[in-house]
C-alpha cells in the first residue's frame, strides 16, 4: 500500500514553478546588503530561496540558488557599534569602506563573513554569492546599463504610471562613483548611446565622462533589481512584503524586465517579516538591536530554526521568542518531526543527527538541568526519577546535547520566572511557626515512604499543610524560601521528587528548626 505523503506550501510551490517553467536550469535568487550585523530577520529571504531551490531538486529539477549581495550600496550612517571617525567613509560603497574591526578586506565583506558563518552552520549556503561591487567592476551589466540609459523616457513613463512616482528632472537613473569612490557627489547629466560613456556633474558644476565598462556606473536600485533578473535568467525570488505592495517595486520591475531589459519576471514569493518577541523597536542593522543567526543557535539545533523559518507560509509573520516561546518551538518540533513534511524533510536535510531532540518537554530539562546544579550525571538521575527512564536509556546523547543548549538559553534568555538555585547551604530566611510545623511534619512523611515520586510528593504537601493548619501558598513558599532562597519556584511536587532523598530530609528539618 502506497502511503502519500502531506504537501505543504513548499510542495505547492515547487510544482507551480516547475510547471510554470517546465524547461532548463531554475535560478532562484535572493538579495541584502551588508549593511551592518545581519539579524535573523535575513533568514526568511535566504532560506526561503534555499528551500525553494531544495524542493525543485527534490522533483527532479535542476536548480540554483543565487545569492546577490548589494555591496556596491552606499554606506549610508555610521552604526552605533561603529567609531564615529568612519563618518568619513560615507558615501562609499560597502565594498570599499575599511573593516572597523580590521579583520577583513572591508567592511562589507566583514558582516558577509558573519552571515556566511551563520547559513554554513545553518546548512543554507547559497551555490553562489554575486558581489554587486565586482558585478559593475567587471562590467557584467553594462549592457543592461547602456539598455535603460537608451530607453531612459520608457522608464520614466513606466516609474511614473505604474509605480505611481513624480520624478523631478533631476531625477538619476544611474550612480556615478567619483575618483575618490564617492557615490554621492557626482550626478547624471547625459548620456552618449555611440560612445557608451554617461557625462557627470559635480557639486561646483564641473562635468566629465565616464564609460560604462569603468566600474563606476551602477543603476538606481529600481532598474538594477529587473536588470540582474534578465541577466542571470531568474526564474523565481523570495522578497520582502513591502516591495510587493500595488505600484512597488516588484510591479514596475515586472515591466521594465519586459520593456527594457528583454527579460522575464521571476515567480514571485513575497514573505512577511520575522519579528523578535520583545523588541519595541524593528531590528536594524545600524542600530545594533538585532538577534543574530548565531545568537539563535546557540539556544537550539540548526534543524529547529531550519523548521522554525520554513514551517510557516511566507505570507504569515513569524515572531522569534527566545524566551518562553522556546518551550513550544522545541516541542512542535519534536511533535511535527513524524509527520514528514516537506518543511521538516528540509529542517532536516543534511544533518547527521539521526534523532534532533529528544522527547523530554524543554521546559522540564530547564527545571532539571537546574535541580541537579548543572551536573549532567545528576541530571540524568533526576530524569530517571522523574518518568523519562525510557528516553534516558535510548536517547541520552542527544539529552546531552540539549542541555548545552539549555545552559546557553538560562544565561542569555530565560525569564527570571524560570530560573533558580537550590542552595548549598540553608539560606538565612523567616518563617511563621505553621510554616516550620508543615516542614517538620513533610520531613517525617519523606523520610518514611522513600522514594515518591512527584504526584506522591505533592500529596504529601498538601497533607502536611493540612496537618500544620496553613494554606498551601504558605507551605510553597516555605519550601522555596529554605530550598531555593526565594518564595516562588518550579512545581513542588515533581522538584522535590527530583532531589536526592536524604538531602531533602536534612534540610527540610533544618529548615523547621530555624
Amino acid at each position: 500500500m502506497d502511503h502519500q505523503q502531506p504537501k505543504d506550501w513548499l510542495d505547492q510551490l515547487a510544482e507551480t514553478v516547475s510547471a510554470q517553467y517546465p524547461e532548463g536550469e531554475l535560478i532562484v535568487s535572493s538579495g541584502h546588503s551588508p549593511s551592518g550585523t545581519y539579524h535573523i530577520g535575513t533568514l526568511r529571504e535566504i532560506m526561503t530561496a534555499n528551500a525553494i531551490t531544495w524542493a525543485l531538486r527534490r522533483i527532479g529539477r535542476k536548480a540554483r540558488h543565487i545569492d546577490f549581495v548589494d555591496d556596491f550600496d552606499a554606506f549610508r550612517k555610521v552604526p552605533k557599534f561603529v567609531p564615529e571617525e568612519w563618518s568619513k567613509y560615507i558615501g562609499q560603497p560597502l565594498a570599499v569602506v575599511p573593516d572597523p574591526f580590521d579583520c577583513h578586506l572591508s567592511y562589507g565583506a566583514h558582516f558577509l563573513t558573519q552571515l556566511h558563518e551563520g547559513l554554513a552552520a545553518l546548512g543554507a549556503m547559497p551555490d553562489e554569492s554575486v558581489s554587486g561591487y565586482e558585478t559593475y567592476r567587471d562590467g557584467l551589466l553594462a549592457g543592461q546599463v547602456a539598455d535603460a540609459l537608451d530607453k531612459l523616457g520608457e522608464v520614466r513613463q513606466i516609474l511614473t504610471e505604474v509605480g505611481g512616482r513624480q520624478l523631478d528632472e533631476h531625477w538619476s537613473p544611474v550612480q556615478i562613483l567619483d575618483e575618490h569612490q564617492n557615490l554621492r557627489t557626482l550626478k547624471f547629466a547625459g548620456w552618449d548611446a555611440g560612445a557608451r560613456r554617461v557625462t557627470w556633474r559635480d557639486r561646483d558644476g564641473r562635468t566629465g565622462t565616464v564609460g560604462l565598462n569603468d566600474g563606476r556606473v551602477k543603476l538606481d536600485w529600481r532598474l538594477d533589481w529587473p536588470a540582474r533578473w534578465a541577466k542571470w535568467g531568474v526564474t523565481v525570488e523570495p522578497f520582502g512584503r513591502d516591495h510587493a505592495t500595488k505600484g512597488g517595486s516588484y510591479d514596475t520591475g515586472k515591466v521594465l524586465v519586459d520593456k527594457i531589459f528583454g527579460g522575464v519576471a521571476p515567480y514571485p514569493v513575497p514573505y512577511e517579516f520575522i519579528n523578535t518577541v520583545g523588541e519595541t523597536k524593528k531590528m536594524s542593522k545600524s542600530t545594533g538591536n538585532v538577534l543574530t543567526p548565531g545568537d539563535a543557535l546557540e539556544v537550539m539545533p540548526p534543524e529547529i530554526l531550519r523548521y522554525f523559518v520554513i514551517g510557516p507560509r511566507p505570507g504569515r509573520t513569524l515572531n522569534f521568542d527566545s524566551g518562553l516561546g522556546l518551550y513550544a518551538l522545541i516541542d512542535e518540533f519534536v511533535k511535527a518531526s513524524g509527520q514528514e513534511t516537506s518543511a521538516v524533510l528540509y529542517a532536516k536535510a543534511g544533518s547527521t543527527e539521526k534523532l534532533i531532540a529528544a522527547g523530554v518537554p524543554f521546559n522540564h530539562l530547564v527545571a532539571v538541568y537546574q535541580a541537579a546544579r548543572e551536573d549532567a550525571a545528576v541530571v540524568r538521575g533526576i530524569l530517571e526519577r522523574t518518568g523519562y527512564d525510557e528516553e534516558v536509556d535510548r536517547d541520552w546523547p542527544v539529552i546531552e546535547r540539549e542541555l548545552v543548549f539549555v545552559k546557553n538559553w538560562l544565561e542569555k534568555y530565560a525569564p527570571a520566572s524560570v530560573k533558580f538555585a537550590v542552595q548549598k547551604e540553608l539560606p538565612d530566611v523567616e518563617l511563621r511557626d505553621g510554616q516550620r510545623v508543615f516542614l517538620a511534619k513533610l520531613a517525617e512523611t519523606v523520610a518514611a515512604e522513600g522514594n515518591l515520586n512527584g504526584q506522591g510528593m505533592h500529596d504529601a504537601i498538601y497533607a502536611a499543610s493540612q496537618v500544620a493548619e496553613i494554606k498551601p501558598a504558605q507551605a510553597f513558599v516555605a519550601l522555596y524560601r529554605v530550598i531555593l532562597a526565594q518564595d516562588s519556584g518550579p512545581k513542588a511536587g515533581w522538584f522535590l521528587a527530583s532531589l536526592e532523598r536524604e538531602w531533602l530530609v536534612g534540610r527540610l528539618r533544618a529548615g523547621a528548626a530555624i
